[in-house]
């Protein structure tokens, strides 16, 4: 049984140990988490414990006491750092933590000289099963503010660990044996309670390492969203400042892309390539389908007319200036750049044709981008349907004509018939949207 005892307590220690990694070598961010002293310092008494466990069959029983105390010092620590979290710190906490553990070392010295060893183990029981019920009332209030997971399987361990204390406490108290000296001559049962509350302190600091390291990567995850949409704004300002176009064609074409996509996906129609989460990234690249456009000279940009065949072959770069542009913008082996990746398909492929006959390579068929077979659609409706200087605005019904007969060549079929579906959503969009009269 001792010998069990001892591999327990030196795996225990191991555990502690690498939970303690980060904070010698961890650098940045990844040792925040240890700001918070009651977290590091739990874990070192909590190691010390677990260590003073494992040698004491060798040294003597002074090692025991070290073990119990930096045990309830470690957990009250815990204790102190839970009710860190939610706010409710405060001097008297810290104080009647204080005393609790004061109280208790003198007890236990006393019962060491004069009590008996079962003593010892309901004091110890008790207090730690006193820290256990504060931590509870903690975690609770917790939860009424964040929904975390690793909250919930805390209460539940916490839950675990009270009713193992009590209940080894219990056995002791029906079957008392005045024989026992040393908690490594328990029986199976004294054991295996005494195992379960100990590991259920493991469990709680594995489960905080956990809370701390998913913190860590919400805040990554929205600088890296914020650092996106920073970068997405800026790019679509750059191109409304090169572009003749108005903010409400950006507003009304990105409507009108999630319209069809949304409708595609309710047909069950490419509904592999048009979850919730690529029709929003879809949508928000939608605004970027322009950005070339700043590469184009302004007396083509901005000329009040037809452009010559050769200006004409000028404009036309503006979409594959469009891929580099957004191109550039991606960062070598970033993740998660859906947006940008949509963004670069629609800016290089919305004036591909789908019989072939577009720009800038000729695409055919499937070999075009959903999402750019989607934006041609869009791009054109908006333009029939909005006036400008070098042509009057087309009607509604004139402009779904005019779709519908380039369907199967200049307009993907599945992509016309979502549009002649939501026609009329289309039409709401374009009135409630529509630019200013000069």
């Amino acid at each position: 049984m001792q010998l069990t005892n001892q591999i327990f307590y030196f795996a225990v220690f191991i555990t502690f140990l690498g939970l303690m990694s980060s904070f010698f070598w961890g650098k940045g961010d990844q040792k925040d988490q240890y700001r918070v002293f009651y977290w590091p310092f739990a874990l070192g008494l909590l190691a010390t414990s677990s260590l003073a466990f494992f040698i004491a069959p060798w040294v003597g029983k002074w090692l025991l006491i070290v073990g119990n105390f930096t045990l309830l010092a470690g957990t009250i620590c815990i204790s102190l750092l839970f009710s860190k979290w939610n706010n409710s710190l405060t001097l008297a906490k810290k104080t009647l933590a204080s005393i609790l553990f004061v109280g208790v070392f003198c007890a236990y010295l006393y019962l060491v000289a004069y009590g008996q060893t079962q003593q010892r183990i309901h004091l110890l029981n008790t207090a730690l099963a006193l820290v256990s019920l504060w931590q509870l009332s903690t975690l609770l209030r917790i939860m009424r503010t964040e929904d975390a997971y690793q909250i919930k399987l805390l209460i539940a361990v916490e839950l675990f660990q009270l009713c193992a204390r009590v209940l080894r406490s219990v056995v002791l108290i029906l079957h008392p044996d005045p024989t026992l000296v040393s908690l490594y001559q328990e029986d199976m049962l004294g054991f295996s309670l005494r195992i379960s509350s100990f590991l259920s302190n493991t469990v709680v600091c594995i489960l905080i390492s956990n809370y701390y390291i998913e913190k860590l990567m919400q805040v990554q995850q929205k600088s890296a969203h914020a650092i996106e949409r920073g970068m997405l704004q800026s790019l679509n300002a750059l191109s409304m400042v090169r572009d003749n176009e108005t903010g409400n064609h950006i507003l009304r074409t990105k409507k009108y892309l999630r319209s069809i996509a949304s409708k595609l996906r309710e047909m069950g129609v490419y509904k592999d390539d048009l979850s919730a989460e690529a029709i929003d990234a879809m949508a928000k690249a939608a605004p970027l389908h322009d950005i070339g456009k700043v590469g184009i000279p302004d007396h083509i940009l901005k000329k009040n007319g037809p452009l010559t065949q050769e200006e004409w072959v000028i404009m036309k770069t503006h979409t594959s200036l469009g891929e580099q542009v957004l191109e550039a913008a991606k960062v070598e082996d970033a993740k998660h750049t859906d947006i940008l990746d949509a963004a670069i398909e629609i800016a290089g492929g919305h004036h591909e044709n789908w019989d072939g006959s577009g720009y800038p390579r000729g695409l055919a068929g499937l070999a075009i981008p959903l999402s750019a077979r989607i934006m041609s659609l869009a791009d054109m409706y908006d333009a029939l349907v909005s006036e400008r200087v070098y042509k009057n605005r087309w009607s509604h019904e004139d402009a779904c004509t005019e779709i519908l007969r380039l369907s199967g060549t200049r307009f993907d079929p599945a992509v016309v018939e979502a549009f002649m579906l939501e026609r009329n959503h289309f039409l709401e969009i374009a009135n409630t949207y529509q630019d200013a009269e000069a």
